[in-house]
């Protein structure tokens, strides 16, 4: 893969070069619709067929150009057109020296349940440099009798949304109705839809949107940290 920016006027074309299968011109239209996949990239790899319809959307928003094309040595090549800015408008960073950062999480036990291993071991490994304990699983069973091991001590629960069997909501449903109605818990999810965001209200589910971020995921972390921290004093 390459990665190349070139200015166009006052405009900058990013473009991103793949040696992939390629993407037919006929079905180039195609891979922007909401749920959609061809059938070559499905078998080779897992996915929703949320990641284009969100990138189109969002530059549709901001008026970005996206295009798409053939990369003379296979494989397809994305570009999206951005306006270069005149000035930079510096803004404060979430760094180690924010309050946010600060909150102490040694002590807390998260729950993790991704059934994509990869994904799971970046948020294990994410969690761990900041100090929690995690049990981190691939679908709700096994969460259930790694906490009944623990004691059913649970600071809270990540869990993401498209599980094998069953959603993220059932998941943390049937979570807290074993260990405490309390358990806070965060929907992760790629799906932006308002059905989704409906069931995770009505359950008092948070929703973060994949890509994660991690200040955010920090934010939300160390309130259930100091949550806990202050009803055990």
């Amino acid at each position: 893969m390459l990665i190349g920016c070139r200015r166009r006027g006052d405009a900058l074309q990013i473009s991103i070069f793949d040696t992939g299968v390629g993407i037919p011109v006929q079905k180039r239209g195609e891979i922007f619709k909401e749920f959609h996949r061809l059938e070559q990239g499905a078998r080779i790899a897992r996915g929703l067929g949320l990641g284009l319809s969100i990138v189109e959307r969002l530059a549709r928003v901001l008026n970005h150009r996206i295009a798409i094309s053939a990369n003379v040595s296979g494989g397809s090549a994305f570009s999206v057109t951005v306006p270069v800015a005149t000035a930079v408008n510096h803004t404060a960073a979430v760094t180690s020296a924010t309050p946010l950062s600060k909150t102490p999480m040694s002590g807390s036990l998260i729950v993790c349940i991704e059934n994509d291993p990869a994904i799971l071991d970046g948020m294990k490994t994410l969690l761990t440099a900041w100090d929690a304990e995690v049990i981190a699983v691939l679908d709700a069973d096994g969460a259930i009798s790694a906490i009944e091991a623990a004691g059913g001590r649970v600071t809270g629960v990540l869990v993401d949304y498209h599980l094998d069997r069953g959603t993220g909501v059932a998941a943390i449903r049937e979570i807290r109705r074993r260990f405490g109605d309390n358990i806070p818990a965060i929907l992760i999810t790629a799906d932006r839809s308002p059905a989704v965001r409906a069931a995770a209200r009505e359950e008092n589910i948070a929703v973060l949107n994949k890509p994660v971020k991690p200040a955010s995921l920090r934010a939300l972390l160390g309130q259930w940290r100091t949550q806990q921290m202050v009803a055990a004093e």
